[in-house]
């Protein structure tokens, strides 16, 4: 686990170097040059320094131990990061497609060569940012970051379309176009982000977990009569939590914590849940005989 943590640390922080370099020099052509699609990108690289950042220090205080007020640790600082980064895309996408609108009523001319040059390099420096990202995409924080750049390489990808078309053709609107696409696409995934971070954060199911399949599962052990207020949730990403009430024969009372663990090693093997809790509930033998007759 250590292991894991200290690869997505080192990840984060060679992109935010990176990154943080690049959008300099974008910033300055998409002003020399006018783009529209350099200075979107560059505007959009700017917070990627910002959401690289929180994502790094969520991480970090992700890892600290569990406590006495924060009795399930601070695992859920990732999601806070991601939900904080998909706000703050969707902001940037709303600001490019403003930016693109305005450019399809009064087009500008644009050195389309440099444009195409400075944008290879994005694609470069973004994309292997994105790369090292991707590792760790299970995580949603992670994977909020891995979006994030791997836009950033699209976007620069369209950039260099945009730039070779203003250089051989008469078409100013290109530039436009590009942005208002690379806008859209982002929206769309950046709300799916924002979805997934609300239905943690509202303890909802997970979105790979049915928690009826997951009742039925339960109920097909041979000890365990009925199963009854069950409650999946996740506390960061990759991590399920259960709940849920077993009723068995007084008789077998004795053997409870073998069911209970038993019941715990198939949650684990088939569902990834780690941590459950399980309260026993008897049900007298007689009463059990009774229902079976009816």
């Amino acid at each position: 686990m250590a292991h894991a943590h200290e690869t997505k640390d080192g990840s984060i922080k060679f992109g935010l170097i990176l990154n943080s370099l690049y959008t300099i020099v974008e910033f300055g052509f998409g002003l020399f040059t006018g783009s529209l699609a350099l200075i979107a990108d560059a505007t959009h690289n700017l917070t990627d320094t910002f959401t690289l950042t929180v994502s790094y220090f969520a991480n970090r205080l992700s890892k600290r131990e569990a406590n006495a007020s924060k009795t399930f640790g601070y695992g859920r600082a990732t999601i806070l990061a991601a939900l904080l980064n998909a706000s703050v895309m969707i902001a940037i996408a709303g600001f490019i497609g403003f930016e693109a609108i305005q450019r399809f009523r009064n087009p500008v001319d644009v050195e389309g060569g440099i444009v195409a040059i400075v944008a290879t390099v994005g694609i470069a420096v973004n994309g292997s940012i994105a790369y090292l990202l991707s590792k760790n995409r299970n995580d949603l924080n992670m994977r909020s970051a891995f979006i994030d750049m791997a836009f950033d390489a699209l976007s620069s990808l369209g950039a260099v379309i945009a730039g070779l078309l203003m250089l051989f053709t008469d078409m100013p609107h290109v530039d436009a176009v590009v942005g208002l696409l690379i806008a859209v696409l982002l929206l769309y995934n950046t709300i799916k982000i924002l979805k997934e971070a609300v239905q943690i954060l509202l303890e909802g199911t997970p979105k790979d977990l049915d928690i009826t399949e997951i009742t039925n599962a339960i109920g097909t052990h041979d000890k365990v009569l009925q199963v009854d207020d069950m409650h999946v949730w996740a506390i960061r990403s990759g991590y399920n939590t259960l709940s849920c009430h077993i009723v068995i024969e007084e008789g077998e009372l004795i053997n409870s914590r073998k069911i209970v663990e038993e019941v715990k090693r198939l949650l684990r093997q088939n569902y990834f849940i780690d941590h459950a809790t399980i309260e026993v509930e008897l049900e007298e033998c007689l009463e059990h005989d009774e229902h079976e007759k009816h």
